[in-house]
Parts: structure tokens; C-alpha cells; sequence
């Protein structure tokens, strides 16, 4: 096994942590698929209120690739469809059934696996509408319907607690977890499985297949950091990835040709009762993983690259983690003499450096956006060391070119760059906007 080192990165000691513990939720009365929340994808939905549907049978397509099919995450009645801004699909609602039945496709046998046919194993995921759950670097995106990865990258989690613990999400899954490698290799024979050297106790065969564990802090075990580092040429960047219980679940609807809607999340922050791990399934309802709470907010995923979701809405496509936070937006009363003692942050200006206990983090901006100052604490934590500072200046002056020389690509969205901001710019939001148009000028 080798041991890769994330030079740059940064990790918050905050309250709230996910403790490694396992609880089941109860069945929930509801799940959903967000189309609006799936970045790239351009949803065309293919079933209307009231429809009866199977779990794993198409519930909406992307119009980009119409063969690629996004599943149903349970059997019932499409009780409701939501949409946003723009007739943007914000939800799709399946009110479940008492007994569940499922869309059904002609498995593979697991001893079939390493002769089969790549072709054949690609129309099969396209059509169980398992293949979104392959990404493809470097625009995380479900991979183009030609792609050849000269990669694949297995993670097995985040510094951070960001995706949950594989010792507990993976329990029972050695099996399926090997098919899935297996698969891969049928696609690529370059396959890696990473993970971040606190990864914890793990079954002997998931531990002796792990080839990389990669050290340091957040975003130690992003799949697009690891192949930032051991790429040789430009024609590696298309590469595909796939998180363990993504896996898993690739696997299983592989070898018993049915959609696999079991998923462990994390849960976490400090605004969470629960603060630990809960067995639930692909689309559960937010309210079923922690119980509603006043004035915090939900992020699916990292606090510093997540996505809010509603209070009343569902867990994402790709979530595996849950992060509950205060808003933040209250006032401090006599702040300015404590000097930030309880204050997270990667500046040494605030009194919280002498703080070695947990710190309390929230959805505050504590201040407001100003001018770039060019202080560069955004590279001095970019894990890929790209100047995030000069980037955003290229795109937000139309020179795209130049912001692809400076690394506009590489950048793993992570969110570090904008959480460490002193002139609270969302450096973010900017990259991933201009990556997407990038993509979308070049492809048409």
C-alpha cells in the first residue's frame, strides 16, 4: 500500500462530530429523487402524479444522453412534483407502498464478471440506471457514453467525517465491494481504492484492496486530488470515480439484476441530536435522518462544499453524509471582547488559536464581501495548488484561456478556498460556474 500526503488542505476542530455509532431510521412514509440538485444533468421527467412505478424504473432521463436514467429510490405512487425557478425540477416524490416491488434485469453471476463484456455490462447499468453512479473527472459529471477512463478511483471516504465511516457503511458488503472491483476492471485495468489514513477498522478483504492511503487533513481521499497527483498527461484527466457504497449498490444491481436502495449516511454538526450514523436508503426524507430543529440549516455533504437542502426536502443522489448547522445570523453581544475565542478559522488573528477544544461552527458570513486583497490565503490551503485568487479574476474577466493556465480544471471543489476568504468572496461558487460553462461552450 502506498502513502500519498496532502501538503496544502486544512481541517476545523468543530463540535458536532460523527461519532462511530449505527442507529436505524424508521421506514420513511416517503422518498425522492432532486433532479434540480444533480449537477449537469438536464432532467426530462418520464412519469406524472399518480403514476404507479417500481423501484429502480426510470423516473426521469437527462436530455443530454437520453439513454442515461435516473431510478425510482422506492415503489409506490409519484405523489408529487415539484418545481423551481426556471420549471427547474425540484423534486420528485414517491409515496412508498406497503410491500415494495422492483424493476428486474437479467443479473450477471459474480464468476461471469471477469469475461464479460464491457459493452454489455455498460447497456446494463444504462439501463438500471445505475451507470449515474460512476462520475467522471474532471467535471464530476456521469461519464460520456464513449468514455475510456485511463483511471478509476474507488474512495472509501474524506478527512472530515464527510461520507460515512466504510467500517460501518460497509459491513456485510465484502462481496458485493469485490464484484464491484471486479466491474471497474472490465473498464479500466487501472484501479485504485483510496482512502484517508484514519479510515478506521475495515473488514480483511476491503483493507488488503486498498492501494493508496493518503494522509493529512480535508480533502484528504477526494478522488480528483488523488489523480491531480499521480496523473503523468493531460489525457488522464478523464477519469472516472466511484464512492465505496456507490459501489456497493453497482454491484449488487449487477449480480442480482435489481436496483440497490440501502445507504448509510452521516450525521453531524452542531446543530445535530444525532451525531452519528443512520441506516436509512437512497432518497430518505431529511426529517427522517435527524428530527426537525429550529433555525439551522441542512448541508448534504462537506460544511464547506455541500449543498443546502430544505428543512422538508430529501437526501441527494450522492449524499452520504447529512451536516446540521446553526444559521448563524444572530446577534453577538459583546463579540468583540472575546476576540473570536470561540470563533473557527484558519486565520491566526482570532483567540481561537489558543482554543484547543471544540469550536462552534455556523452558516454565518461574519462579515461582508469586499474587494480580492490578494493575501493569498485561498492558494496557501488549495490542495492542488492552483491560484484560486488569479482564476477567478481570469473568469470573471471572460479570459478562459487563461484561467485554464492557471488551473481551472484541476480545481477538486472543495470549498477550502472560499471558507478561508477574509473578503468573503464565494471563490466557489465562481470556479464551479466557470468550469461548467467551460465544459458546456466546448461541448456544444
Amino acid at each position: 500500500m502506498k502513502t500519498l500526503t496532502v501538503k496544502n488542505g486544512f481541517s476545523l476542530n468543530i463540535s458536532g462530530q460523527v461519532a462511530e455509532s449505527l442507529t436505524v431510521a424508521p421506514a420513511p412514509a416517503t422518498v425522492a429523487l432532486m433532479p434540480g440538485w444533480i449537477p449537469h444533468v438536464k432532467p426530462r421527467l418520464l412519469v406524472t402524479e399518480g403514476d404507479a412505478i417500481k423501484c429502480g424504473a426510470p423516473l426521469f432521463e437527462d436530455k443530454r444522453n437520453p439513454v442515461v436514467i435516473y431510478p425510482s429510490p422506492g415503489a409506490g405512487v409519484v405523489e408529487r412534483i415539484t418545481f423551481g425557478p426556471r420549471r427547474r425540477i425540484d423534486e420528485v416524490v414517491i409515496r412508498l407502498d406497503d410491500e415494495e416491488c422492483w424493476e428486474r434485469f437479467e443479473p450477471v453471476s459474480p464468476h461471469a464478471i471477469a469475461s464479460a463484456d464491457p459493452d454489455t455490462l455498460r447497456l446494463m447499468l444504462l439501463k438500471g440506471g445505475a451507470w449515474p453512479l460512476l462520475r467522471e473527472l474532471p467535471f464530476r459529471d456521469h461519464p460520456g457514453l464513449s468514455s475510456r477512463p485511463a483511471h478509476i478511483i474507488v474512495t472509501l471516504g474524506w478527512a472530515g467525517g464527510y461520507l460515512a465511516r466504510p467500517s460501518l457503511a460497509l459491513q456485510g458488503e465484502e462481496a458485493a465491494f469485490l464484484n464491484g472491483l471486479a466491474i471497474l476492471r472490465r473498464f479500466s485495468p487501472s484501479v485504485h481504492v483510496i482512502a484517508p489514513s484514519d479510515v478506521g477498522d475495515l473488514p480483511e478483504p476491503i483493507s488488503q484492496a486498498i492501494t493508496t492511503s493518503i494522509r493529512g487533513g480535508y480533502p484528504a481521499g477526494d478522488p480528483g486530488h488523488y489523480l491531480y497527483c499521480i496523473r503523468k498527461e493531460a489525457s488522464e484527466n478523464r477519469s472516472w470515480y466511484i464512492e465505496a457504497q456507490d459501489l456497493v449498490a453497482l454491484a449488487r444491481f449487477v449480480t442480482e439484476g435489481c436496483f440497490y436502495p440501502k445507504r448509510v449516511y452521516a450525521v453531524g454538526g452542531n446543530a445535530s441530536t444525532v451525531c452519528g450514523h443512520v441506516l436509512s436508503r437512497l432518497g430518505a426524507p431529511v426529517s427522517s435522518l435527524d428530527p426537525p430543529g429550529a433555525r439551522r440549516r441542512q448541508v448534504g455533504g462537506s460544511p464547506f462544499s455541500g449543498l443546502f437542502l430544505p428543512a422538508t426536502g430529501y437526501m441527494n443522489f450522492f449524499d452520504k453524509g447529512l451536516t446540521l448547522l446553526p444559521v448563524g445570523d444572530e446577534e453577538d453581544l459583546f463579540g468583540f471582547l472575546r476576540a473570536g475565542y470561540n470563533r473557527p478559522s484558519q486565520s491566526r488573528t482570532f483567540l481561537s488559536v489558543f482554543n484547543k477544544g471544540p469550536l462552534e461552527l455556523d452558516c454565518g458570513m461574519h462579515g461582508e464581501a469586499r474587494p480580492c486583497i490578494n493575501c493569498s490565503r485561498c492558494a496557501h490551503v488549495c490542495p492542488v495548488a492552483i491560484l484560486p485568487q488569479y482564476t477567478m479574476k481570469c473568469t470573471e474577466a471572460g479570459e478562459v484561456e487563461e484561467a485554464l493556465a492557471h488551473g481551472l480544471l484541476d480545481c477538486i471543489e472543495c470549498g477550502l478556498c472560499a471558507y478561508v476568504c477574509p473578503s468573503k468572496i464565494e471563490l466557489l461558487d465562481t470556479l464551479k460556474t466557470a468550469k461548467a460553462q467551460y465544459r458546456k461552450e466546448r461541448d456544444g
